[in-house]
This record gives C-alpha cells, sequence and structure tokens, in this order.
C-alpha cells in the first residue's frame, strides 16, 4: 500500500497545537489568578474572623465589669439597710446624703446617671439630682429585676430626651425573716458613645472601608444599633425589612454565622464574617468592601498578563521551530506506521485462519467480504463460493426479518451475542452462538461474526433437561410416598398403640382404685405409672398429630397452620411470635394443603432447632391469582452458600422440591447475626 503525503495538513495541524498551547498558558493565567483571588478571600476571612473574636471578647469584658460594678452594689448589705430605712418610714436627712453620695461615686464607672427606683417604679433619687420619669421599657425592666431578684441589663434604647443609651437594672435585697425581700431597684444608665460605640469602631488594621456593624433582629425587621463609618445619626434609626434577599446584615438577623458575601446598607459589595454576641440579642459583623480587598489583585493581574503574552510569544516561536523539522519525521512516523501495519494484519489472518470458531467478516449490505478456514469446514462451501454469498444465505429460510433486527441492535459499542440456527451448503443446520460487533476500518463499516457451533452443548442441555424432569418426578413421587407413610403410621399409632395404652390405663386406674388402705405405698406408685402412662399417651397423641395434621380436613388450612404455630408457640415460650393469616380456605384440595403445611412445619422446625430467635413472623398474604407465604426470625442466621448442616440443607431442598411440584416459587434470604426469612408463593390455579 503505498503511503499518502500528508504533510501538507501539517500547518493546520500546528496551528492547532499553538491555539490549545496558548489557550493552556491563558488558563494557567486564569487558574493562578483564581487562586490568588481565593488566597487573598482566604487570607481576609481570617483576618475579619479575628477581629470579631477580639471585637466579641472586648464587648463581653466591657459588659461583665458593668455587672461586676452593680454586683458590689447589690452585696453591700450596710448599702441594702440604707436603702431599706430609705424606702420606710421617714429616713434621717443624712441617709439620703449618703445614698446619694454612694450613687454619685458610681458614676465614675462609666455610669452617666444614676437613681434609686422602689418596688413599685417610682424614681425616690437619682444623680445628678434632677426629676427621672421612667419609660415603659424601663419599668418593665425595674419590675424584672425585683421579681428576679438578680442584675438586669438592657438592649440599647432610647431615653426621655431621645438619647441612645443602655441600662444596668440591679435589685437591693434584705433579708427579713427567713426570705429576701427587694426594697428597691438601682437603675445605672450608660452613654454607648463613651465607650461602646468607639470600641466597635476600632480598627485594628489599616483600612478604608473595614467596619464592624452592631445589629439586633426585632420582629420583621432589622436593626442597626451603632454607629457607622460611611454614614451617620444610624443607631435605632437604621432598619431593613427582615426578608431583603440579599442585604448581608438580613442575612445574619436570619441565622446566616461565619463568612457571609453581599451588599450591606449602601448596597456596596462587601466580605464579612458574622457573630452573635452570647446573654444578648446583638449580632456583629465585621465587613470591608470587596474592591479594597481584590485592589493588589488587580496591580498584579497587569504583570501577569505582561507574562503570559511573553509566554505566547515564546510558544509561537517553538511551534516554528517545530515545523521545519517536522517533513522528515513525517516520512519516517508513515513508514514506521505501514510497517506495523502489515505486521498487524499477518498476526490478525494467522489468528482468523486457524481459529476453532467461525470468522466472517462482511460489508455494510451483509455481503461477505472474508472468512476464515474454519468457516469453509463448517458450511461446506469452496471459499470462492462462500465469499459470493450473502449473510442471509447462511441462515434457514424465514430468518430475513429477525436478522436485520439482529443487525440493527448489534451496531452499539459493544455489539450483540445471541444464538441462531446456520445452514450448510447441503441444506442442513447446526445450532450456533454468534458474536455480532460494529467494526469501522479506515472509515468502512464492517461486521464481524464470531460463529461457535454449539451442537454439543445443546445436546448435554438436552440431557440435562431431561435429568431434571425424572429427577422432579422421582421426588415428588418420594413425597408422596412419604406422605402416604406419615399417614399409615399415624393410623397404627392412632388406632392400635393409642387405644391399647388407653386400655392399659383404664386398668391401672381400676387397680389403683381397689387396693386396701394398708395398700398406700403401692397407690403412690400406681399414680406415678398412671402420671408416666398420660405422659406417653400426650406424647403419642402429639406424635401422631405431626404426621397427619388432622385440623386439615376437619378446620382447613388457615386453622391448622394457626394451631401449629400454637403448638410452637407452647415449646418455645421465650419467643415473641407474630402471626398475620388470610383466610385461605377451599382455595386448595387437600394435597396442595398439607405439602403447603409440611413446608410451614419445616421451617418452624428449622428455627426453634438453629436459629436461636427473640422474633418470630409468619404472615400469609392473598393476592389475585395465588397466595403468599412468608415465615421470618431474628435470630443468628447462616450464610446459604456455605451451609455445613447436611439435615438442614435436605430440609430446605425437600421445602423447595414440595413448592415446585405445587408449581409455586420459592426464595430464601439470611445473613449472620440478622435472621431469615423464607417465602414462597403458591398459584390458586395449582390447587384447583
Amino acid at each position: 500500500m503505498p503511503m499518502r503525503n500528508n504533510s501538507g495538513k501539517f500547518p493546520f495541524y500546528l496551528i492547532l497545537i499553538f491555539f490549545f498551547l496558548s489557550l493552556g498558558i491563558l488558563t494557567t493565567g486564569y487558574l493562578y489568578y483564581k487562586n490568588q483571588e481565593v488566597y487573598i478571600k482566604r487570607e481576609k476571612q481570617q483576618e475579619l474572623a479575628a477581629i470579631i473574636a477580639l471585637k466579641i471578647d472586648q464587648i463581653i469584658s466591657w459588659r461583665q465589669e458593668r455587672l461586676d460594678y452593680a454586683g458590689t452594689i447589690m452585696d453591700d448589705p450596710v448599702f441594702a439597710r440604707r436603702v431599706s430605712e430609705f424606702m420606710t418610714g421617714r429616713p434621717r436627712p443624712a441617709l439620703r446624703e449618703q445614698i446619694l453620695e454612694r450613687l454619685t461615686a458610681l458614676a465614675s464607672y462609666q455610669f452617666n446617671s444614676l437613681a434609686l427606683i422602689d418596688p413599685k417604679g417610682v424614681v425616690r433619687l437619682a444623680a445628678p439630682d434632677k426629676r427621672q420619669e421612667l419609660n415603659p421599657y424601663l419599668k418593665s425592666l425595674a419590675g424584672e429585676a425585683t421579681r428576679a431578684q438578680k442584675i438586669v441589663f438592657s438592649d440599647l434604647y432610647r431615653d426621655e430626651d431621645s438619647k441612645v443609651m443602655l441600662s444596668v437594672l440591679t435589685p437591693i435585697l434584705v433579708i427579713r425573716g427567713d426570705e429576701k425581700i427587694t426594697v428597691g431597684v438601682i437603675l445605672m444608665k450608660i452613654e454607648p458613645y463613651q465607650f461602646l460605640y468607639p470600641l466597635i469602631k476600632s480598627w485594628p488594621t489599616p483600612s478604608r472601608t473595614g467596619e464592624t456593624e452592631l445589629i439586633r433582629r426585632e420582629a420583621d425587621e432589622v436593626v442597626f444599633l451603632n454607629e457607622l463609618r460611611h454614614q451617620e445619626n444610624i443607631p435605632l434609626n437604621l432598619r431593613f425589612p427582615l426578608d431583603t434577599p440579599q442585604l448581608l446584615a438580613a442575612r445574619v438577623a436570619r441565622g446566616k454565622k461565619g463568612v457571609v458575601e453581599g451588599p450591606d446598607y449602601r448596597g456596596v459589595p462587601v466580605l464579612g464574617v458574622a457573630g452573635r454576641i452570647p446573654d444578648s440579642p446583638w449580632l456583629l459583623i465585621a465587613k470591608v468592601d470587596a474592591e479594597e480587598i481584590y485592589a493588589p489583585l488587580r496591580h498584579r493581574s497587569q504583570e501577569v498578563a505582561l507574562f503570559l503574552f511573553i509566554l505566547i510569544g515564546t510558544s509561537g516561536i517553538s511551534v516554528a521551530y517545530f515545523w521545519r523539522n517536522q517533513q522528515s519525521r513525517f516520512y519516517r512516523r508513515q513508514y514506521e506506521m505501514e510497517r506495523e501495519r502489515r505486521a498487524l494484519a499477518q498476526r490478525y489472518e494467522y489468528l482468523t485462519r486457524f481459529a476453532n470458531d467461525i470468522i466472517l467478516v462482511t460489508d455494510e449490505n451483509l455481503r461477505i467480504v472474508e472468512a476464515n478456514d474454519q468457516a469453509v469446514a463448517a458450511y461446506g462451501y469452496a471459499r470462492e463460493a462462500l465469499l459470493q454469498l450473502h449473510l442471509i444465505d447462511l441462515y434457514p429460510p424465514g430468518s430475513e426479518q429477525v436478522l436485520e433486527t439482529l443487525i440493527r441492535h448489534g451496531e452499539g459499542e459493544r455489539g450483540l451475542i445471541f444464538e441462531a440456527p446456520q445452514q450448510r451448503e447441503d441444506g442442513t443446520t447446526f445450532p450456533a452462538e454468534i458474536s455480532l460487533r460494529l467494526l469501522e476500518i479506515e472509515g468502512e463499516k464492517l461486521f464481524q461474526e464470531i460463529i461457535r457451533d454449539i451442537t454439543k452443548r445443546k445436546q448435554t442441555e438436552e440431557v440435562l433437561k431431561k435429568s431434571e424432569k425424572n429427577l422432579h418426578h422421582l421426588a415428588s413421587q418420594l413425597l408422596t410416598a412419604q406422605e402416604d407413610e406419615r399417614k399409615r403410621i399415624s393410623r397404627e399409632l392412632h388406632d392400635e398403640l393409642g387405644h391399647s395404652l388407653l386400655a392399659l390405663n383404664l386398668q391401672i386406674q381400676s387397680v389403683s382404685e381397689q387396693l386396701l388402705p394398708r395398700q398406700e405405698f403401692l397407690k403412690t406408685e400406681m399414680e406415678k405409672i398412671l402420671k408416666s402412662m398420660g405422659a406417653t399417651i400426650e406424647g403419642v397423641r402429639r406424635l401422631y398429630l405431626d404426621l397427619t395434621p388432622g385440623d386439615l380436613e376437619d378446620l382447613g388450612l388457615t386453622t391448622a397452620l394457626r394451631s401449629l404455630v400454637e403448638d410452637f408457640a407452647d415449646l418455645q415460650k421465650h419467643i415473641k411470635w407474630s402471626i398475620r393469616l388470610a383466610n385461605v380456605d377451599g382455595l386448595f384440595p387437600l394435597p396442595v394443603q398439607t405439602a403447603i403445611y409440611r413446608v410451614v412445619q419445616e421451617a418452624l422446625t428449622n428455627i426453634g432447632k438453629h436459629a436461636s430467635p427473640r422474633q418470630v413472623r409468619l404472615e400469609i398474604a392473598r393476592e389475585k391469582q395465588a397466595v403468599s407465604f412468608a415465615i421470618e426470625d431474628d435470630g443468628q442466621g447462616f450464610e446459604p452458600h456455605r451451609m455445613a448442616d447436611e439435615k438442614k440443607t435436605l430440609g430446605l431442598l425437600a421445602m423447595k422440591e414440595r413448592v415446585k411440584i405445587l408449581g409455586g416459587s420459592f426464595d430464601l434470604w439470611s445473613e449472620k447475626n440478622k435472621g431469615t426469612r423464607i417465602s414462597f408463593t403458591i398459584p390458586i390455579s395449582g390447587g384447583r
């Protein structure tokens, strides 16, 4: 086969190489840019997380200091006695001054004003000394402090002068008898502008846009509580609906924690970290504008772009150099490819010619274009005659439509494996297994058929089917004979041994009744014999019932199965039994009922001997044309494919065979330490 000179196509391929190389460089640059963006963002997140943790700790410490100051007043018994004396009767003039002096001293601890409130919520003293009226919010907190007898730290609110304030309310307690009495409440007002707001507003690192927001959720709104960097007169005035979709503060108020991104109150995209201040309704957000975060990256991207441009130029020069050397490499590679192709063709020809299977190759129209020696021998055609045939000529008449359907399904990647008869030149046929696959060689579609003569396999399968049929027939006869033998033994037990034991029992009773009083010891022995005889008669009766369940004929299958379970329950009292039985009486003739009874009996016997369960469930369900039976336990289970107990294996085989004789289906599931489930279905038509 002559080699085609495709060297003229190389410039196009080199252009593609240059294009993809440039694309790779640009992609690398883009990924570097995105990686730097992620790195900068992660660094800023860590910085914001550290700031938010620092701010929360500072606010907690500040709140705790205020509470500690309040605690010193609450725990001062001298001050409490003075307040109690002041609140009751006509206090000494010096007492008022002493209390005011103590309140004035507390003002140095960042409390702007202090007041003494009686249990009714009336201001009795104030420092500075001016008349004060409590607003409803403070009255409710004073009442809470009075009732709970604990310090109350208020939320941010507006006082009578419309100033934003915080308050600490401390109950003054005295002991009267066996109980503590609240004699008053100290109201300590804090102006957040003095310490809290500056604390929140401070930013530990250089930043043009970094700020901290203190917010709280109020009904269906998010309320800003502190002064902000970019807008004035904010505390308790700036509010947004809680359901504002992308607003950063609204998302935090709805429960978002940790890192948050989105527009802030100005509508500017920001990156923030949110946290909750313990023991308060306050939420804290530390945020920085996205523009400030990524500003260094924009400057660096210009340097990266220049570097990428240099790389792309270098790549272009390298591709041009590569093209100059391509001509000589092209011819050398073509020569090597041709040599490999010929070697491969020789190996393929060797494999197909001497293979044990028939190998055919057809064109797209199913005309045979190649056949190996085994095909010539199997079909009886001369090689030249075989290569003139259509694939349908090797199939028996009437196979055209079937073959076309198989060819359509064989065009997939996995091909198709099927069985079909093949016809020799003399008209005889042989069964075959055919593997059909679509090939595409140099743009040409071909079908490859690998055909294996399976005459011996079919003959073996037929022998196995006959053996299985005979085995099934023998098993049916064996089970029938077994059931007949059970009935015969049962009759003998009932008619002969049972009657003999009963007569003997009556005779012993008669002799026992005729004994004289001085023969009391014989009477005792007779009673022991009678008790033993009773147990023997009961054992014979139970054996008789096991051999021939009389309830089947008298009461029906449903009652017989229920009695069977009750008998097992009497013997296995530690097991919890669950029974759900549909009424299936009259659906099957007596032989079928007996077979079903034996299957359930064998299953319950196996449970009692091997399973050690805590619970056993028997369920019978009526379906349209069948009845399903299920016996399930939660015992120790087993691995069905690794059973070593021969008796257990025989029992399962007997159950399967009985169900199979009745035309039903049998299913077994078991797992070690998880239990066992036996289920089978008997068609109703099989019993009629």
